[in-house]
């Protein structure tokens, strides 16, 4: 573990004993230095495993980065030029000269991942702020009159009275895939936004958003002029996440998609042979090697791959268990961690990840499929309602009615009808009084509001919008920025460069998803760049068989059971027990792989709330 902590109070001398329990939670795993840095009303600390996660004080400011800066020589000439006093040998400093030259809105200069914390005594403000994508974490609470922040909120839960469980943000999580910022897993401790700072200042919070996607999609320009500019955005992309680490040193993820293929063929023209790495397993539904060497063969990388078995699931759910401190229910966070150990061992420094490019093109399936039903509004209101719904329904055509109901649904709500939690009477799978305290209303709130709020026209851009803010920032950069840590490994990913974001936001929707065909600009790109028996393959990324795992080998099945069985997971108070014996009961029966995903679901909670909220973080109360 590690990240940046601190407290504020202004007017209080504070000590180290303020901030070190926090350091203390952050480093326990032993790998990680600690240190802190004291001064008037503010004492900032750092668990550090990496030379960016650094502390400095500046021209009376006390400054606290995890920050992954990529364009370094940029912002040391705007120092050298608007505050050539001060000294910038590290990036703390360097954000701290920023801050002095350009105020609070500096961070928009910032191009990279980082979690961000300046104490300006001067003013009496603290200022949290985190990267355009939500690559890092930085959560934050109140207490007593001091502000405390932490890169893991397990962190301030271990340190605070802020230790009751958001079970409105857990059944979220269950709906969209992960924690939506920016709630917490804890009620009364946030998480910062992507795009956004936090300002302190006289007795109030004030949230601001510095960047944003935003869908201004531009017309009259020919296909060929958007292939052009993608495909060279994608290169500088790519090339500028290797700024730092020589050849030998960078590698880059190879599930066989469409996504890492692009970085892998990127990548070689710039570091040849590139390194890559793969995960692969027997089970031919889920395995992706034939499309991952068809890559590394095209581009001549030096390949590395590891073949998983149910045995190397029950050596890391426990590490996956002990490391998240928040739910991570994405199973593919098995395949992610070892993809990253084999990389770690080999000699790798910093891995890339192809990930964003689903959100950002229009690559999931669902964008597809949802055309049918938006194909349904395009007839005539007096013929819908008037003849074909009341024909349907005088028929009683089964199907016919399902169709109608799903088409009539409001958006975002319509995308997320496919999951078990929506699709079955919530009283069916929740306790009574969870659902008296989150009842189904609220469970897409903070879909709804990113669907509602995003600056686009076309119903695509909304979904592409949310998906950015819960798909990527909420489930799976958590997923792959975690597991690569847990390896000791450093991650980027060029997909997500702020440039190339707002270049995909500018392209038409029409050319992203034209009719059915899935990243269509994306793919017109890569044509003549990658293999085509990789461009139009299905997708599948870094799943596992986790369910039929489960099933099949006897001490994960024994440990399922003994879990889901236990009366202490039956009287946790979330999920009815009807419900738990209907689910192992399905998931033995003819789709199997879908509901072994909502069994492990269930395993990951009941296991976090174990480790996590019974036996919380040991470290010294910071009261």
């Amino acid at each position: 573990m590690s990240g940046i902590c601190g407290v504020c109070q202004p007017g209080v001398n504070l000590t180290g004993t303020a901030v070190e329990p926090l350091a203390a939670v952050l480093s326990q795993t032993g790998a990680s230095q600690r240190a802190c840095l004291v001064r008037r009303s503010a004492a900032f600390g750092v668990a550090r495993r990496w030379e960016n996660q650094q502390l400095a004080e500046v021209c009376g400011l006390v400054v606290a980065a995890d920050a992954d800066v990529l364009n370094r020589s940029e912002l040391q000439a705007i120092a050298n030029k608007e505050a050539p006093d001060i000294a910038c040998s590290t990036t703390a400093e360097l954000l701290g000269a920023l801050y002095v030259a350009r105020g609070i809105n500096f961070t928009a200069l910032i191009h990279g991942s980082f979690a961000i914390a300046i104490w300006d005594e001067r003013n009496r403000r603290l200022v949290l702020a985190l990267d355009r994508i939500g690559i890092a974490n930085l959560y934050y609470t109140v207490e007593a009159g001091r502000v405390l922040f932490a890169s893991r909120s397990g962190a301030l839960a271990a340190c605070t009275e802020r230790t009751d469980v958001n079970r409105a943000a857990l059944v979220e999580s269950l709906i969209v895939g992960g924690i939506p910022a920016p709630q917490s897993v804890y009620a009364g401790i946030e998480r910062l936004r992507p795009g956004h700072y936090v300002v302190f200042e006289n007795g109030r919070k004030t949230d601001h958003c510095y960047w944003d996607l935003k869908y201004a999609e531009e017309r009259g320009r020919s296909e060929a002029q958007w292939v052009a500019e993608l495909r060279e955005g994608m290169g500088s992309a790519v090339w500028s996440a290797t700024d730092g680490y020589a050849p030998e040193q960078t590698g880059a993820y190879l599930s066989g998609g469409t996504d890492s293929s692009s970085v892998v063929a990127f990548l070689t023209k710039r570091h040849a042979p590139a390194n890559s790495f793969s995960i692969w397993f027997e089970d031919p539904r889920f395995s992706e090697a034939e499309f991952a060497n068809t890559t590394a063969k095209a581009f001549a990388t030096r390949h590395f791959e590891r073949c998983l078995q149910a045995e190397d699931g029950i050596t890391a759910i426990p590490k996956i268990t002990e490391f998240y401190d928040e739910p991570c229910t994405n199973s593919s966070a098995i395949g992610a961690y070892y993809c990253a150990l084999l990389a770690r061992e080999n000699g790798m420094q910093v891995m890339l990840a192809g990930d964003g490019g689903d959100e950002l093109f229009a690559g999931n399936q669902r964008y597809a499929e949802d055309g049918i039903f938006q194909a349904y509004h395009r007839v005539p209101s007096w013929i819908r309602e008037g003849i074909l719904e009341r024909s349907v329904a005088l028929s009683g055509w089964k199907k016919g009615l399902r169709y109608v109901r799903r088409a009539n649904m409001p958006l975002p709500n319509r995308l997320f009808r496919r999951t078990l939690f929506m699709s079955m009477p919530a009283e069916h799978i929740f306790e009574p009084d969870l659902l008296r305290e989150v009842p189904p209303e609220t469970w897409l709130r903070t879909a709804e509001s990113h669907f509602r709020n995003a600056q686009a026209e076309s119903d695509l851009n909304r979904w592409l919008y949310m998906d950015v803010k819960i798909t990527l920032a909420d489930n799976d950069l958590r997923k792959v920025v975690g597991t690569a840590e847990m390896a000791g490994m450093r991650v980027r990913f060029p997909l997500l460069d702020h440039r190339l974001t707002e270049l995909s936001a500018r392209i038409p929707s029409n050319l992203k998803l034209k009719g059915k065909e899935k990243r269509y600009i994306f793919k017109r790109a890569l044509t003549g760049v990658l293999p085509e028996k990789v461009l139009y393959k299905k997708k599948h990324g870094f799943g596992v068989p986790l369910s039929k795992w489960l099933l099949q080998d006897a001490r994960l099945n024994s440990w399922m059971r003994e879990v889901l069985h236990d009366p202490k997971s039956r009287q946790r108070g979330i999920f009815r027990s009807d419900f738990i014996d209907r689910l192992l009961q399905l998931h033995q029966g003819e789709h199997a792989a879908y509901y072994g995903e909502i069994v492990w679901y269930l395993l990951v909670l009941e296991m976090w709330y174990r480790r996590h909220v019974e036996c919380p973080q040991s470290a010294v109360a910071a009261r």
